[in-house]
């Protein structure tokens, strides 16, 4: 681990002393306090552009020392201005964070938690509002439904596109499984976005403000050609397409304004597997809150600055405010002037990060975090405590190793809580979803249904650990996510992870439920794999560990009579049936069981029975169907594409 540092230590100091060697001396010996002095004396005011990268990890971009991730318009961007080298986001989740990023004040203070199911009040103060009230002209061009105007970041725009019609391009249909419902229903490319804003600024009058926002880093990860093959990561090819995207931007900002003030961050990180999350939303490991930061502002911030304090994002605001020579302030967040001048410290020494993902959707606990230079102290029922200087993966939880160290820094964590929360600094508003909007969230991988339990909550509240911790959970719930988009063999793999690190239902009853939905996910994977009899295994483990999912149940006896055990099936069914005799799905795979063994009457009587039954209308029709074909001559053709069905297809 300390190598690792060590050499992305190294690589960027080489890039810092290549930015810097050519410089004139006298550059040098300017004082970057007198640079920011100056730059508030200047007329006409600077235009301003910040650049947002979704899902966009720091330690993937060439100038954080990946140098197999060719990044070389935004390398080229930092050498012109300042790096900060950790910079931590709060949450990991679109919306809130660029709330926190346009408003300098964290989650737990402004309340959008999530995406779709909150949205940001006209309460709210925005760096726009700030911007609008000055002069400037305002525009925006955001790449996902879940920045959408109706989510709240437009006021302040004079100019807000989220059209994204015509929706989403697949370039590579190999990268995708034969399910396709998860895919994005709308989306827009880095391409489009780069020509909609350079069209904007020219039109504009200035000064101006723009916020550029590229999703495409976000998954699916299918860039378009030539880039597809870019990288041997999909992710990092994704990556390197956007900022050949932002190259294009950025060129176009300086021929008009060669002194422009730009900044680029990114909302949050993505999990890529590491600690078992493989995108983004449940956990708050670094990989996922730690951030790029790079400030641009020629005659203002020192070029080929590095700064290796730790930031937040909450003080983006601050400091492009104070760039543009503003002394307004909001938020919570502090400007960042002091530190890239020399003259003083970053606004705070901490940080806190949350995800409230696995408490609103998943009956587990929500997770909280305090984090400085140094160190990291999760709160969640098993509370985790790193140290960053010699395992910045966190990879070694010390909480129990180190109880006082641990116990010290959730005091501090929540002294912070009861801070934020007694600021009073909520906006957040209940979002009124229609059907499109809410099937377009969920093609983007986020649930929604549910503002329970974090909206205005006390300390006490906030802190609380209700339901599941979220590493017990990780695996159940994107074991279930990878089965419904069809991608089965990941979804065993996660399935098997569980089994092999959470305890099991005997030792600790009160994870029965997890086992329950976990081994009813393996059942319905192993179905669509054709592994039959595994899936009936697995189907039985379920409702042992006392599921009473009726998919589970109908699961069982449609798998055994796929697997050739007709009578098995049969007498699985009768069991079934004594404790949810209105089980239909269970009672026409049962009438199938007995059409199988030839019991034409026993087969044709319950299909008769289901077809007369309160079942629902699909149940009737199949019945149907079969009990017409039973004792004809196309019995067996019938019954063999029963034989040949393919499980995971009849969820």
């Amino acid at each position: 681990m300390n190598s690792t540092r060590s050499s992305r230590g190294r690589a960027i100091a080489a890039f810092a002393a290549r930015s810097v060697r050519g410089a004139a001396s006298a550059v040098l010996a300017l004082s970057a306090l007198a640079l920011l002095s100056a730059c508030s004396e200047r007329t006409p005011p600077s235009n301003v552009v910040l650049v947002t990268l979704d899902t966009t990890r720091a330690d993937h971009l060439g100038v954080y020392g990946r140098p197999d991730v060719r990044t070389p318009y935004l390398d080229r961007l930092a050498r012109g201005g300042a790096i900060l080298e950790y910079a931590i986001g709060d949450v990991p989740v679109t919306l809130p964070s660029h709330t926190t990023i346009h408003t300098g004040v964290p989650a737990l203070g402004h309340g959008v938690r999530y995406n779709g199911d909150f949205r940001v009040g006209p309460a709210a103060e925005t760096l726009a509002e700030h911007f609008s009230a000055a002069g400037y002209a305002t525009g925006a061009f955001v790449s996902a439904r879940v920045l959408a105007s109706e989510f709240g970041l437009g006021q302040g725009f004079d100019h807000f596109d989220d059209d994204l019609t015509p929706g989403y391009t697949k370039y590579d249909e190999s990268r995708f499984s034969h399910l396709t419902h998860w895919l994005p229903t709308e989306d827009r490319r880095a391409q489009e976005l780069t020509e909609l804003a350079i069209g904007w600024m020219g039109t504009a009058p200035t000064p101006f403000f723009l916020w550029a926002h590229y999703y495409d880093p976000h998954a699916p990860f299918d860039p378009p050609p030539p880039w597809g093959s870019a990288h041997a990561e999909d992710y990092a090819s994704e990556i390197q397409y956007t900022d050949h995207s932002v190259g294009r931007l950025l060129r176009g900002v300086r021929a008009l304004d060669a002194e422009a003030i730009v900044l680029v961050t990114a909302d949050h990180g993505e999990g890529l597997d590491q600690h078992r999350e493989d995108r983004h939303g449940i956990f708050i490991y670094d990989n996922v809150v730690h951030v790029p930061l790079i400030v641009n502002a020629p005659g203002r911030v020192r070029a080929g600055l590095v700064r290796g304090e730790m930031v937040r994002t909450i003080d983006i605001s601050p400091t492009i405010l104070e760039l543009t020579g503003s002394s307004r302030r909001f938020g919570i967040g502090g400007s960042l002037i002091p530190l890239l001048a020399g003259t003083g410290a970053a606004p705070d020494s901490v940080a806190y990060c949350e995800s409230m993902k696995s408490r609103l959707f998943y009956r587990g606990s929500g997770l909280m975090a305090l984090r400085t230079r140094t160190d990291k102290f999760i709160w969640a029922p098993r509370p985790e405590l790193y140290d960053l200087t010699v395992d910045p993966g966190e990879t070694t939880n010390l909480a129990l190793a180190e109880p006082a160290r641990a116990e010290q820094m959730r005091r501090a964590l929540e002294a912070m809580v009861q801070r934020i929360v007694d600021q009073d600094l909520h906006v957040v508003e209940k979002a009124e979803l229609d059907a499109e909007t809410a099937e377009s969230l969920r093609s983007l991988g986020y649930v929604t249904g549910s503002t329970a339990g974090v909206v205005a909550g006390s300390m006490e509240d906030e802190m609380a650990l209700p339901g599941s911790d979220p590493k017990d959970l990780v695996d159940v719930v994107l074991c279930g996510r990878d089965v419904s988009n069809g991608f089965y063999e990941r979804a065993l793999r996660k399935a098997r992870r569980f089994q092999e690190t959470v305890a099991h239902p005997d030792v600790q009853p009160e994870l029965a439920p997890l086992w329950a939905l976990l081994m009813q996910n393996a059942g319905i994977a192993e179905a669509g794999l054709g592994r039959f009899g595994d899936a009936a295994r697995s189907y039985r483990e379920s409702l042992r560990f006392g599921s009473t999912n009726a998919a589970c149940r109908w699961g069982l006896v449609f798998a055994l009579n796929l697997d050739g055990r007709p009578a098995e099936a049969e007498r699985e069914a009768d069991r079934i049936l004594v404790d949810a005799p209105g089980a239909w799905r269970v009672q026409l795979h049962r009438g199938l069981s007995l059409a199988l063994m030839e019991r034409r009457e026993e087969a044709r009587q319950a299909l008769r029975s289901l077809t007369e039954s309160p079942a629902d209308s699909e149940v009737q029709q199949i019945a149907h169907l079969y009990l017409e074909k039973i004792g004809t001559s196309e019995e067996a053709r019938y019954l063999d594409l029963y034989r040949t069905s393919h499980g995971g297809s009849s969820r």
